[in-house]
């Protein structure tokens, strides 16, 4: 993103001194032939949290979910509605209550929106694992959906009853409009999903990544051609959402296409983000006035506490109730095309407004927002603690970027000497788990242990007695057996079906004994137990994650 901002400010000066059209004008002309890519990733990234609203998962954690979502979408809509609304009034910006209203309900439903995209690629690039993580991915999606539909379904309907008015060209097919944004985004996402279900069965790799792309550059494409052409088109981010979901709940064997995905979407993930600062309005943080302070100020409070009161009301763990609101900040692409949405069709002085508040905001929360992503899932447990070692020079809570940037560059030009890497060979067990896991009791029934099953993204599941300590291991063969058979609901408890002689190992195990312990026992998931008394388990470590450590660690000819 910080390319992107460079590159913007670059061409900026070299434009400046020529004459003809106007500069901003020239910026978003040079940039066009590069639309197609951030489709592109958008969708993909879309696409990928719709991956992440699997049926197997969310139907365990549909309750759970369904309270964070009440608590942190109407506390943060109610917050940023009555700060608006009291700033909107005292500065008279409109023309009277009727105004003041719409103007503070379009903002406090664009404020639901969280940036899938700046969430997922933190994600993914501290490769975080397990139930926090899932449930950041299956919000982002969720709050997509509610301000998406909400959003369109309310400006709509007030412009179709006369309350809102809107240009002539929204005005003539407002009904259409409403039903093409919402209905008709989740029909043509269903669509895709089932065809593209379809083709990954049948097609070879490579081919079903041809035709992936194309679908979504298609997608992008056309619902700007509708809007030209038309004038009312379905929505490219619900309708991609939508096609995730589709093909996370109905292909065969969805996650070998998603997991492809991560590697290959990397460059285009890349070039999304600096297209992301190069379109970053950092002009409007001067213009956003009182107004944009206080809509900043409401929405954080109101992440931060509806996902506190969220997670408290749904029975969360304590240690995450103050981070999985902060964790929902980032803000983007969805309240940009809002904001573009508003400007083109809201004919009233309010829609720019509406749009410098929107887009001043949106530097504040993706400057922020991503840092609190961060810190919920580290602090939750489930970002492996090699993988911020081998992150040397990166920022953290409270580091200067600057001093950090040109120590980079002098290392990279040879004038500084690069601090010590860490080999494996220095490592252990601690550095390589993931300490955010589920136990399962061992009077856990065998209806209790399915449930935790469901929700767990693990393949193996440890069983701790009364007072925590280590029993066994409970692996899916063990399951599959009895899970079939109703009289053994009531009678098999999580002790009879852990297997006893699984192996632990101990925290500060070496990685090479460990490789020795995964090879033996041949199996992907060990616990880790703390050093005390040998007993208490206190994470999980995977196989894969150590194999993929061993083999960046290769010096390279």
């Amino acid at each position: 993103m910080l390319g992107g901002i460079a590159l913007r400010v670059f061409l900026y000066e070299l434009l400046a001194v020529r004459e003809g059209e106007p500069v901003e004008r020239q910026l978003q002309a040079a940039a066009a032939p590069l639309r197609a890519v951030k489709d592109l990733a958008l969708g993909l990234i879309l696409f990928t949290i719709g991956s992440a609203l699997e049926r197997s998962r969310l139907r365990s954690a549909a309750p759970r979910l369904l309270r964070i979502t009440v608590a942190e979408t109407g506390l943060c809509a109610a917050l940023v509605f009555v700060g608006c609304l009291v700033v909107a009034g005292v500065m008279h910006i409109g023309n009277g209550w009727v105004d003041y209203v719409i103007f503070a309900l379009l903002l406090a439903l664009a404020s639901i929106a969280t940036a899938p995209a700046a969430t997922l690629f933190v994600l993914q690039e501290y490769e975080s694992k397990g139930p926090i993580t899932d449930t950041i991915l299956a919000l982002t999606g969720i709050n997509n959906v509610i301000c998406v539909v909400l959003f369109y379904s309310i400006f709509l309907t007030l412009a179709g009853v006369g309350v809102l008015n809107a240009t002539q060209s929204v005005a003539q097919h407002v009904w259409f409009a409403l039903l093409a944004t919402t209905l008709g985004s989740v029909v043509v996402g269903i669509s895709f999903g089932t065809l593209i279900s379809v083709l990954h069965a049948k097609l070879t790799r490579a081919e079903t990544f041809l035709v992936f792309f194309a679908v979504f550059i298609l997608l992008g494409a056309g619902e700007k051609w509708l809007l030209e052409h038309v004038g009312v088109s379905f929505n490219f981010l619900l309708t991609s959402l939508v096609l995730g979901t589709v093909f996370a709940n109905v292909a065969i064997h969805p996650h070998k296409l998603t997991s492809d995905l991560q590697t290959i979407a990397s460059p285009i993930f890349a070039g999304f983000f600096v297209m992301v600062g190069y379109e970053l309005h950092l002009d409007e943080l001067i213009h956003m006035g009182f107004l944009g302070g206080v809509y900043v100020i409401c929405r954080l409070a109101g992440k931060v506490l509806g996902g506190r009161l969220g997670v408290k009301w749904a029975g969360g763990p304590p240690r995450v109730q103050g981070r999985l609101g902060a964790a929902l900040l980032c803000q983007a692409a969805v309240v940009i095309g809002l904001a573009s949405f508003v400007e083109r069709y809201w004919d009233s002085e309010l829609a720019h407004r509406f749009s410098t508040v929107i887009l001043g905001s949106v530097v504040i929360f993706e400057m922020i927002g991503p840092l609190l992503v961060k810190r919920c899932v580290v602090q939750g447990g489930e970002v492996k603690a090699v993988t911020l070692l081998q992150r040397p020079g990166q920022a953290t809570e409270g580091d200067a970027i600057v001093p950090l940037t040109f120590h980079a560059l002098a290392r990279w030009l040879g004038l500084r000497r690069r601090k010590g890497h860490i080999h494996p060979e220095k490592m252990t067990v601690k550095d390589l788990m993931r300490t955010n896991i589920q136990l399962i009791p061992a009077s856990a029934n065998l209806d209790e242990v399915l449930h935790r099953i469901e929700r767990s993204t693990y393949s193996h599941f440890p069983v701790v007695n009364e007072q925590g300590d280590y029993v066994g291991v409970i692996h899916f063969s063990d399951v599959r057996e009895v899970m079939y058979d109703p009289a053994s609901h009531d009678l098999i408890t999580a002790l009879d079906l852990a297997d006893p002689d699984s192996a632990v190992v101990p925290i500060d195990m070496p990685l090479s004994k460990l490789l020795e312990a995964f090879t033996r026992e041949n199996v992907g998931v060990l616990a880790a137990v703390d050093n005390t008394d040998g007993r208490r388990v206190v994470g999980l470590v995977e196989q894969r994650d150590l194999l993929r450590l061993l083999h960046q660690s290769k010096p390279t000819a």
